[in-house]
């Protein structure tokens, strides 16, 4: 695993070398959203970006909206 970039606190974009797929049980080498078990959840992609937006995507899904419950009330 190299050039992994945090990017929220239960996914990390890391590249996987062709070298390396089977420590991720993936079929092939690229850029994968895994999370803190090293397990991919998301890709391949070709590029830290894609894998990236993806995350976010993914994380904006998931969480729950701010909105909800914590309205302010208008008088």
């Amino acid at each position: 695993m190299d050039n992994s970039l945090e990017t929220s606190p239960s996914l990390a974009a890391v590249r996987v070398p062709d070298d390396e797929v089977d420590l991720y049980n993936v079929s092939e080498g690229g850029w994968y959203a895994v999370d803190d078990e090293d397990k991919a959840v998301l890709g391949p992609f070709e590029s830290l970006g894609e894998c990236d937006r993806a995350i976010h995507d993914r994380v904006a899904l998931v969480k729950p909206s701010a909105s909800i419950g914590t309205r302010a009330h208008l008088s």
